[in-house]
């Protein structure tokens, strides 16, 4: 007997298909998967090799992959740990392709391998939770072609970001959690937490989700235990889902720890996202849209109907006593909501992309509100209210909703600082967003790579924070020629760089830095005049986006001692 399941409720196997029905349903999945992937992937190669426009977030994911094994120093803690792993760890397989395709570490097709699996995969579970719903197969495949097909989902599948994979664990840990509210199966509830756990090594906006899942499991538990037991079950059944973000969360916290002295410089480092936030609140960027009409804005750009999606579950559970209705508002709604909240106090940038969990939301709602999972599969039901409504909803998210969500992508207000958006912009409109200006991004870091390339450096030769210069590092075809952050004798090589062999410091401009990088906190002055270190010998890119190269020279003395690091000097430990 499990304390999770009275005798008398308990189901020895999950429910939601019967096996033959699985193994039939495994085909067209297979096929929807690798259809999709490909599609995903296309456009993300048309993006970057026929326009030149991606998301630069994206190339640093696969550059921190790709130092893991074709750096100067490799080894797996080279991974960094300002982006959360998973990303990054999946893409380490397919590097060792760019021997015969460059093209997938150079110009980051790993990471848009690794998006358009994940969006595929994600769009399976939309059609798994349809199966399991027994909607029908018209509606079913219209809840496939809402979220697979919405502009926004393409564009990010696309991307090399890392929405693919957190709309995936999301949606898996979803669907586990209605199979479990619906059959008490406890396999279900483990598999549901080890989403979540996954979910948090892609990114932290999982930690929300699973305070909401644990929550509701909770409260499920407590409704179904016998009177004797209610508490102990109720917390037994929220240890089970909650225990693998834990131990997530823990072993990752650890391991930051030990590499670079910061359990979560996601958050805390100097390059992590409280530091990117304060750099641009001094400069201005975003403080002026932190208010509730520009959430609102964003949140029902990316999906006008996430508020009567919302009304309709919450109805739903309160008239017709169901709490599968909730499930999706608990996971879903905790992300947007602490999107919401990190927009409203500047927390976090409040990009329009941190809304897209917006889109499942409602998809996963009208499918919960239609026939329960125990009435038999395979007809056009439309037999309760709540169907009804559900069905409308989803007409409605198709017709209406998919082009708002298209309009808000292309809308000024929502583009600002995100290279993606403008870059689709200027594709649509080029007058009014010039492609020298919102494409051709790439241009500048080969031109300076091939030009380092040329002057056949030894390993070591070149200084440079991958913070910033990423592309420039995965367009050269001599990655060893650099000295990057996660090399673990860097902070050695930042403070006395001529006795380490390096013969170039590459400096980003500052005034365009997210952050501040390492060379321009340890020399202020550098990006003006060398900071003493050497001379300018090599100047590309456009403005805001520049880059200058120093050669190094023989210090004098005087600089020479002023470089021993003191208590005061900022040191820059590696892995980020």
């Amino acid at each position: 007997m499990s304390i999770l399941a009275p005798p008398d409720t308990m189901t020895p196997a999950p429910g939601g298909l019967d096996e033959p029905t699985r193994r039939r349903s495994r085909r067209p999945a297979v096929a929807l998967f690798i259809a999709l992937m490909t599609g995903y992937f296309t456009a993300g190669a048309l993006m970057v090799l026929r326009y030149d426009f991606y998301e630069p977030d994206a190339f640093s994911r696969v550059a921190n992959a790709a130092y893991t094994l074709m750096s100067r120093d490799p080894h797996l803690g080279a991974v960094g740990f300002v982006w959360n792993p998973l990303p990054s760890l999946v893409q380490i397989p397919l590097l060792p392709l760019s021997h015969w395709w460059p093209e997938i570490r150079n110009d980051g097709l790993a990471g848009i391998l690794q998006s358009a699996a994940f969006m595929a995969g994600a769009v399976v579970l939309v059609r798994r939770i349809a199966l399991d719903r027994g909607v029908g197969s018209l509606w079913l495949w219209i809840a496939v072609g809402c979220f697979a097909l919405n502009p926004i989902i393409i564009a990010y599948g696309a991307s090399g970001m890392s929405e693919a994979a957190m709309l995936f664990c999301l949606l898996w840990c979803v669907r586990r959690l209605l199979l479990w509210i619906e059959t008490r199966y406890v396999g279900d509830l483990a598999i549901a937490g080890i989403a979540l756990g996954v979910g948090y090594l892609t990114r932290y906006e999982m930690i929300p989700a699973a305070f909401g899942a644990a929550v509701l499991v909770g409260a499920i538990a407590y409704r179904r235990a016998p009177q004797h037991s209610r508490k102990s079950f109720a917390f037994s059944s929220m240890m089970i889902v909650l225990m693998p973000i834990v131990m997530a969360v823990g072993l990752w916290a650890a391991t930051s720890w030990i590499v670079t002295g910061e359990m979560f410089a996601t958050v805390s480092s100097q390059y992590g996202n409280a530091s990117q936030v304060h750099t641009a609140v001094e400069r201005g960027g975003i403080i002026t849209n932190a208010n509730w009409y520009v959430i609102g804005q964003r949140m029902l750009g990316m999906q006008p109907f996430v508020g009567l999606a919302v009304t309709l579950a919450v109805a739903v559970a309160a008239l017709k006593r169901r709490v599968d209705v909730l499930a999706p508002l608990a996971t879903f709604g905790a992300v947007l909501a602490f999107a919401a909240w990190g927009h409203f106090t500047v927390s976090t940038f409040g990009w329009f992309r941190f809304y897209m969990p917006a889109i499942p939301l409602v998809i996963v709602v009208v499918l919960v509100c239609w026939t329960p999972i125990t009435g038999a599969p395979g007809s056009l039901r439309l037999d309760s209210v709540p169907a009804r409504l559900a069905a409308g909803l989803l007409c409605l998210s198709v017709v209406v909703g998919m082009p708002v969500t298209a309009y808000a992508m292309l809308d000024r207000g929502n583009t600002t600082n995100q290279p993606l958006l403008l870059g689709l912009n200027s594709l649509i409109d080029p007058r009014q967003y010039p492609p020298e200006e919102y494409r051709r991004m790439t241009a500048s870091d080969q031109i300076l790579a091939d030009w380092l390339d040329r002057q056949n450096l030894p390993a070591g030769s070149v200084l440079t924070d991958t913070f910033i210069s990423s592309p420039v590092w995965l367009a050269s075809g001599n990655p060893a020629q650099f000295v990057v952050t996660s090399d673990y004798d860097f902070t050695a090589a930042l403070n006395r760089p001529w006795d380490f062999g390096v013969r170039y410091i590459l400096v980003s401009n500052p005034a365009g830095n997210a952050a501040k990088d390492a060379i321009t906190q340890r020399y202020p002055s550098i990006w003006d005049d060398g900071a003493g270190l050497g001379r300018l010998v090599h100047v590309a890119g456009p403005a805001g986006r520049e880059w200058r190269l120093y050669r190094v020279e023989e210090p004098t003395d005087e600089l020479a001692e002023s470089e021993i690091p003191t208590d005061e000097t900022p040191m820059v430990r590696p892995g980020g």
